[in-house]
């Protein structure tokens, strides 16, 4: 495993650089894009075999973002590992002429598939990893999809199909922080007991504390390494706009621009250091 405080420092970085972007365009969805942090800081550190000699190859592991209203984090991640460059990653500002929009799109660097339809992404992720199978590549799916989505019936049609085709290279993980556009999902849409859900489709489930680098290094780990003829779901626990007190468990942070408090402590860098 990577030292861990190397893992918090770049979650830290990948933090300031989602509040300077979002100062910059004005407004941004800031709320999910904090919940995922820990989790794509793992997947980029080692988890997935993405490099610069294979960032535009199909054959190599695939990341599906299928929340892609988060795809502020994702940028931020592809740029502070290099695969994108610094030049594009200034020019989010979440306007039309910009090549980085409010969801990603394919042609952007490191970008595997075009998301933010939401409930599309698991679906994607199954025809990605159904042609690995075929094919006899041994590489992965990671899909990360919103508790969200779950109020869409094509996740819950999808969880059977993995079954059917025993896709043990996909791995679903969901960002379960309770809250979705206009609320929270249980008094919207009730999902729990989410886990014991997905398993009586027969999928293998795990629960983690999606913050907590260590334990979703090494639950990635074995994930990574799995074979055999189940998928994977992992359902992380994580708090909506996490790092900053003023959206932190907030139905406002969907979409919102950085309190003014919270501001000069991200730009000065000093958060997590």
């Amino acid at each position: 495993m990577i030292q861990k405080e190397e893992l918090e420092k770049f979650a830290s970085r990948i933090r300031k650089r989602i509040v300077q972007a979002t100062c910059k365009a004005g407004v941004s969805h800031i709320g999910g894009s904090l919940s995922i942090v820990e989790i794509l800081t793992c997947l980029y550190n080692g988890i997935l075999n993405v490099s610069d000699e294979n960032l535009h190859s199909r054959q190599r592991d695939q990341f599906v973002l299928s929340k892609g209203h988060a795809a502020l984090t994702l940028y931020s991640v592809l740029a502070e590992k290099g695969f994108l460059p610094e030049s594009l990653f200034e020019e989010y500002c979440c306007q039309e002429e910009t090549l980085l929009g409010i969801h990603p799109e394919l042609g952007v660097p490191g970008i595997d598939a075009a998301t933010g339809s939401l409930g599309h992404g698991l679906g994607i992720g199954i025809g990605l990893a159904l042609a690995m199978k075929m094919r006899g590549l041994s590489h992965k799916v990671w899909v990360l999809a919103g508790d969200g989505e779950f109020n869409e019936g094509t996740n819950w049609e999808c969880l059977p199909v993995a079954l059917r085709y025993q896709l043990d290279n996909l791995v679903l993980i969901i960002d379960r922080n309770y809250l979705q556009l206009s609320g929270f999902t249980e008094e919207l849409h009730p999902l729990d007991p989410l886990a014991e859900k997905l398993k009586a489709f027969g999928w293998l489930v795990e629960t983690v504390d999606g913050h907590d680098l260590e334990s979703l290094w090494n639950l990635f780990l074995r994930a990574k390494s799995y074979r055999g003829n189940k998928p994977l779901a992992v359902v992380a626990k994580t708090v909506k706009g996490k790092g900053i007190s003023e959206l932190e468990n907030k139905v406002e942070s969907h979409y919102c621009s950085v309190p003014e408090s919270a501001v000069g402590e991200y730009l000065e860098g000093s958060f997590g250091e």
